[in-house]
């Protein structure tokens, strides 16, 4: 019996389950990350344990000591940005890409890769300055980096590593021993993550308050575990969970998103805590104990996760989901403006309602409201917020800000093998870090932009043959060294020719730089600056950057 048409156009009525119903919900608060997908919780499910009260809070915030935070590796002033950065991407760990690199190029079948020569360690280096080179000069196809066309050509390409050979070098890059029968989901780059990660903790100790979040690399070819966003303009996506330093932004530890499965340590898979929570117990595992205050977004959050962390002597606060376990029904209907909150076991939970609804848990604050110095447009009257609330907003945008930052400056071309384009993803990270680490130890603000260029130049300098470090047509160096970085100078006591004095000054050059006020009775004439005789004559005339 054929169906109406009228029938066959009603479109049947979806029933939401509780579930789907109250995380909908949820999404629409303006403080939710809509992009995540949360883990399924297991069967084993964690008990409500929690008795939640109204009245006064005071939590029991625990002390943490700065005296051991800062940079922990060996660098100073006067270490070189290479220097730095050689401390996550040194030579025995490019070794050992040359040498995987090199047993992958002897067992391949096709004929360019076997019958290419092996690369060296130099080589290697002056392949990752190129690529990084690439991110800074923008075209359409990788073959336009060296093409002859006058109208798009770069000559540093061609000067630094030919066209065929840099192509080689992207094929044949490896990072494992395939013949490895251990099975693991991110083998193929397990090692340098390893590397990476290790040298990571041990260059920088971190200062109080970390924050956790996640990090999503474009990648469209075949990954069983990568994510699908669908929400987001790029939808297919490698997921990393990263952990950062609030105060500086540096990378402190990551842990790339391998499936559902993921393997945590059996201490932590045994505690009565979400998947989510066990990833944050993972990263924060060598810190724990030591008084850090932990700030996390909604995926994370959980009653009994911070009442784990508050028991290792960490303190946390960050948003979370309405209908996460343990949550209490804080459903009385409040005002824009207005709060209300209950507590249990040092945890407090508190709604406050912004133009929708914002849900928090705290073990580090109480429930004070704070003057944010703002004027409401309309009533006219001071805007106060709970202080948990903008805490949370000036901390928890570090991992944010690392993307920004690295969004601009970043070699991540379309590649068929996910670890190849994870590996630069890495990288990118490495060059991050020594960006933090420079300003740190210099203590300076030197742009990205500008630190980027000259990590390039030095990787060059040091590791480019002279034959093709050098322009063909003028026979000068292709990073154009400033003049003050040439020939031969030597400090002078400074006259003032226009009203002759016998205690004649100039300010120093390189203390204004570092926004300090300095008068010197010295002068460099050959560049006409005045300078401190120490320490300042020196590092003007051997420093890249001034």
């Amino acid at each position: 019996m054929a169906v109406p048409f009228y029938k066959r156009m009603i479109k049947k009525r979806r029933v939401l389950t509780e579930s789907e119903s109250d995380s909908s919900d949820s999404s629409d608060s303006s403080y939710s990350e809509e992009n995540r997908t949360e883990v399924p919780r297991k069967q084993k499910k964690c008990e409500n344990k929690f008795s939640w009260t109204q009245g006064d809070f005071q939590p029991v915030i625990h002390e943490f000591d700065n005296k051991n935070s800062g940079i922990k590796a060996s660098v100073n002033s006067q270490s070189s940005i290479l220097d730095i950065f050689q401390i996550f991407f040194s030579e025995e760990l490019i070794e050992f890409i040359v040498e995987q690199s090199n047993k992958y190029c002897e067992n391949g079948t096709r004929s360019d890769v076997y019958n290419s020569n092996v690369t060296t360690v130099s080589e290697m280096y002056n392949f990752l300055a190129v690529s990084m080179l690439m991110a800074r000069i923008h075209k359409t196809s990788l073959s336009e980096y060296w093409s002859k066309d006058k109208l798009i050509r770069t000559e540093s390409f061609g000067e630094i590593m030919s066209r065929d050979r840099y192509t080689l070098l992207l094929k044949i890059l490896h990072f494992c021993d395939n013949n490895n029968e251990n099975y693991d989901p991110i083998m193929k780059i397990r090692h340098i993550l390893e590397k990476l990660k290790t040298s990571f903790k041990t260059a920088f100790y971190p200062y109080e308050k970390l924050c956790i979040d996640e990090s999503l690399l474009l990648f469209k070819g075949r990954c069983y575990f990568k994510q699908c966003v669908p929400s987001k303009r790029s939808r297919f996506e490698i997921k990393s969970f990263v952990l950062c330093d609030n105060k500086t932004g540096y990378i402190q530890d990551l842990i790339v998103y391998s499936g559902a499965n993921m393997i945590m340590s059996e201490d932590i898979a045994s505690k009565s805590i979400e998947k989510s929570g066990q990833i944050v117990m993972t990263l924060l595992e060598p810190y724990l104990g030591k008084g850090h205050t932990l700030v996390t977004d909604n995926w994370y959050s959980s009653p009994s996760l911070f009442l784990e962390l508050h028991k290792n002597l960490t303190n946390a606060y960050g948003t979370v989901r309405k209908n996460r376990l343990s949550i209490p029904e804080l459903n009385k209907k409040i005002n824009e403006g207005e709060y209300i909150f209950c507590s249990t076991k040092n945890v407090l939970a508190l709604k406050w309602m912004d133009k929708r609804e914002v849900w928090m848990i705290s073990t580090y604050h109480c429930t004070n409201m704070i003057d944010t110095n703002k004027i409401h447009y309309l009533t006219k009257e001071k805007i106060v917020k709970p202080q948990c609330i903008i805490d949370y907003n000036k901390t928890m945008r570090a991992v944010d800000k690392v993307d920004q930052i690295l969004y601009t400056l970043n070699y991540t071309r379309k590649s068929l093998k996910w670890y190849k384009k994870f590996f630069f993803h890495l990288f990118d990270l490495a060059v991050y870090n020594t960006f933090i680490l420079y300003n740190c130890v210099t203590a300076r603000n030197l742009a990205f932009s500008k630190f980027h260029l000259y990590l390039i130049k030095q990787i060059l300098r040091k590791y480019s043959s002279g034959r093709t470090h050098t322009c063909k047509s003028k026979g000068k160096s292709i990073d154009n060294e400033p003049f003050r970085l040439t020939q031969m100078h030597f400090p002078s006591p400074y006259v003032n020719n226009a009203a002759i004095r016998k205690n004649a000054r100039r300010k120093c050059i390189v203390c204004r730089k570092h926004d300090r006020r300095s008068e010197t009775h010295y002068e460099c004439k050959k560049c006409d600056v005045g300078l401190c005789i120490y320490p300042c004559f020196e590092m003007y005339h051997t420093l890249l950057d001034y």
